[in-house]
């Protein structure tokens, strides 16, 4: 089976998977923001902050040299995992011991039980890095799909239960703590490497320095995506960090949907083809090609449908997430993009020029996040999704550097996606302002639907040819002749 078509059927397994997960998540998420309300949620968020940044640390960090890693041996493998399950004991106790100080700045003492009782999942995902890691490398979806599906699904029960009898904010610690433990019993279950003492210090500097890298950079993308509400909670109160956090939880779901199971699929996929002596960077543009189709009119169509939506879904006291929201799709779209981008980078073992850049991203988006403090709410928003666009064509040199490819096309085949997908959004509006006086589901279908419509007729007219490039890849190698019996 060529990689191309792992690429498409893990792509496949990953969206389909995602797609459930969400569709569950999203159903557990709407009815505990109901049950609990937007203050409580704003709580949470408070301590997510740091619980979320500590388990992106370990979740994929110095996993990730296993799947860069040419022929990694057991000591390869047994060295990712005591220095992944050091690191996440560190960050654990770390977090135990700042809680009360963290729960001080923000004037909110139930934040540092929170954090003391979420602190648990960082040291369980820490345990299950070097099982996922197999997975991926093995392109073996399936198994993280149906993993992802049970989490959410345990989790959400136990949340539920627990907001339903009473337990208030700790609902959410319950469906955190159930879901990361489901997760954790599936991925061991799935895989027959098990740890053992077998390394030396020549293979856990090897990991270990890779390893440091990608750390660096998983910091800089979440100390970048948890800043904004840092602020908002420290100056704005636990409300507007509600609303901001309700927006980013749709735009992180959308963003999961779409940029997730790329990221995922692609960064294996990349180092098969230098593996294999291939170029790593047909591959890199042929992926952005096709996902831009499908990126496009998914966050430009959440900006122009926020308001209905959160009005709908979430009822009229979380209208003020609208505008939030319709600036913060705007990052999604570039999330879509910039996480493959980042995935060939990881794959190529340059972790260091990628991490500088994100870097980068938290310094200026702190500039601006600053400035724009003073405008209030959405004014922190753009400033935080500006600082990802200013420097994203420094993304683009490296990535064609790497891949000795043209940044040109590169950069000009996300043009049609986006014309159609404005085309598309000039429609919604028309409809929505046309059935203005309906009844909001009616207005909220018939738009949506209309965008659908105006998207499919523009992409088949303007993009068939990216249809083609995938129905390639989907189709699976033919046998060398001689080889069908």
């Amino acid at each position: 089976m060529s990689v191309g078509h792992k690429f498409v059927r893990g792509v496949a397994w990953m969206l389909a998977g995602g797609w459930t997960e969400q569709a569950i998540n999203f159903a557990v998420f709407v009815t505990m923001a109901k049950l609990l309300g937007p203050e409580l949620y704003g709580l949470l968020s408070m301590a997510a902050v740091f619980i979320v940044l500590a388990e992106a640390l370990v979740r994929e960090s110095v996993s990730e040299y296993l799947i860069a890693a040419h022929d990694p041996g057991p000591e390869d493998y047994n060295a990712t995992f005591w220095l992944t399950a050091a690191l996440g004991l560190a960050l654990a106790l770390l977090l135990w011991a700042l809680a009360a100080p963290i729960a001080g700045l923000y004037g909110q003492p139930q934040v540092a039980g929170l954090i003391r009782g979420l602190s648990v999942t960082v040291l369980l995902i820490a345990f299950t890095a070097v099982p996922v890691a197999i997975l991926r490398r093995e392109f073996n979806f399936r198994v993280l799909s149906l993993r992802a599906i049970a989490g959410v699904i345990v989790g959400g029960a136990v949340g539920i239960g627990m907001a339903l009898a009473g337990y208030g904010v700790w609902s959410f610690v319950g469906q955190w703590i159930a879901m990361i433990s489901t997760n954790v019993v599936m991925a061991w279950t799935s895989v027959d490497w098990r740890p053992g003492l077998a390394t030396s210090g020549a293979h856990l500097r090897k990991a270990g320095g890779f390893g440091a890298q990608v750390l660096g950079l998983r910091a800089a993308e979440l100390a970048a995506a948890q800043l904004p509400t840092l602020i908002i909670g420290a100056t704005l109160g636990p409300l507007a960090t509600g609303l901001y956090s309700v927006s980013w939880r749709l735009v992180e779901t959308l963003t999961f949907l779409i940029s997730t199971p790329l990221r995922m699929v692609s960064q294996p996929a990349f180092a098969a083809v230098r593996r294999e002596g291939g170029r790593a960077g047909d591959l890199l543009l042929d992926i952005a090609r096709m996902s831009g189709v499908v990126a496009f009119p998914f966050f430009v169509g959440l900006a122009v449908v926020a308001e209905p939506v959160l009005r709908l879904v979430f009822g009229t006291e979380w209208l003020g997430a609208a505008p939030v929201l319709s600036v913060l799709a705007f990052l999604g779209l570039y999330f879509s993009v910039a996480l493959v981008q980042q995935s060939f980078c990881l794959a190529a073992g340059k972790a260091g020029e990628i991490t500088l850049l994100t870097w980068g991203n938290v310094l200026l988006g702190s500039a601006l996040i600053l400035i724009a403090s003073r405008w209030g709410l959405v004014a922190i928003t753009a400033g935080f999704v500006a600082a990802h666009y200013l420097l994203w064509i420094f993304r683009y040199r490296l990535v064609a550097r790497l891949g000795e490819i043209p940044v040109a096309p590169l950069l000009s085949c996300n043009i049609l996606p986006a014309v159609a997908a404005l085309a598309m959004a000039g429609a919604v509006v028309a409809v929505q302002r046309a059935l203005a006086s309906a009844p909001l589901p009616l207005s909220v279908a018939a738009s949506i639907l209309c965008g659908i419509l105006v998207y499919a007729g523009l992409a088949l007219i303007l993009m068939r040819d990216r249809l083609q490039l995938f129905l390639s890849y989907a189709r699976p190698a033919p046998l060398p002749h001689g080889d069908a019996a």
